[in-house]
């Protein structure tokens, strides 16, 4: 994942844009800096949050994708 990449957050149904990667050293892992492109908030989330909302994103857009090639 890298900062611009697109997520889709199913819960509020929102695209958010990964706006900065951090390493956390109190917890020795990587962070992520979630911008809504709706509303412009900004989250916190870990690689796995992070992961889920990418993979989710790619899931969808590769279906609407395939659906305007028939």
């Amino acid at each position: 994942m890298n900062i611009g990449d697109l997520c889709w957050d199913i819960v509020t149904e929102t695209m958010w844009i990964i706006s900065d990667i951090w390493w956390c050293p109190l917890i020795e892992d990587y962070k992520y800096d979630l911008t809504c492109v709706k509303s412009c908030a900004t989250i916190v989330t870990n690689d796995v949050v992070t992961s889920y909302m990418r993979a989710d994103f790619i899931k969808r857009t590769n279906s609407d994708l395939y659906k305007s090639d028939e």
